[in-house]
Protein backbone atom coordinates (compact mmCIF):
# COMPACT_ATOMS: atom_id res chain seq x y z
CA UNK A 1 0.00 0.00 0.00
CA UNK A 2 1.50 3.42 -1.01
CA UNK A 3 0.98 5.85 1.93
CA UNK A 4 1.05 10.02 0.99
CA UNK A 5 4.17 10.12 2.83
CA UNK A 6 6.26 7.62 1.02
CA UNK A 7 7.08 10.99 -1.64
CA UNK A 8 9.02 13.38 0.74
CA UNK A 9 12.04 13.71 1.34
CA UNK A 10 13.95 12.75 4.51
CA UNK A 11 13.71 16.65 6.69
CA UNK A 12 10.39 17.00 5.80
CA UNK A 13 7.46 14.65 8.09
CA UNK A 14 3.98 16.70 6.13
CA UNK A 15 3.44 18.07 2.45
CA UNK A 16 2.43 21.09 3.98
CA UNK A 17 6.02 21.79 5.81
CA UNK A 18 7.44 21.01 2.18
CA UNK A 19 5.30 23.40 0.87
CA UNK A 20 5.83 26.63 3.33
CA UNK A 21 9.74 25.20 2.89
CA UNK A 22 9.27 25.71 -0.68
CA UNK A 23 7.76 29.20 -0.60
CA UNK A 24 10.17 30.51 1.93
CA UNK A 25 13.05 29.72 0.25
CA UNK A 26 11.18 31.27 -3.50
CA UNK A 27 10.53 34.55 -1.09
CA UNK A 28 14.12 34.78 0.52
CA UNK A 29 15.16 34.20 -3.20
CA UNK A 30 13.33 36.97 -4.42
CA UNK A 31 14.17 39.26 -1.47
CA UNK A 32 18.00 38.57 -2.23
CA UNK A 33 18.13 39.13 -5.80
CA UNK A 34 15.98 42.02 -5.22
CA UNK A 35 18.80 43.74 -2.51
CA UNK A 36 21.35 42.93 -5.43
CA UNK A 37 19.98 44.81 -8.18
CA UNK A 38 19.01 47.84 -5.43
CA UNK A 39 22.71 47.78 -4.30
CA UNK A 40 24.87 47.01 -7.49
CA UNK A 41 22.64 49.36 -9.97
Amino acid sequence: MIKPEDGLPPFVSSWRQLYILVITVLVLLIALFYWFTVTFE
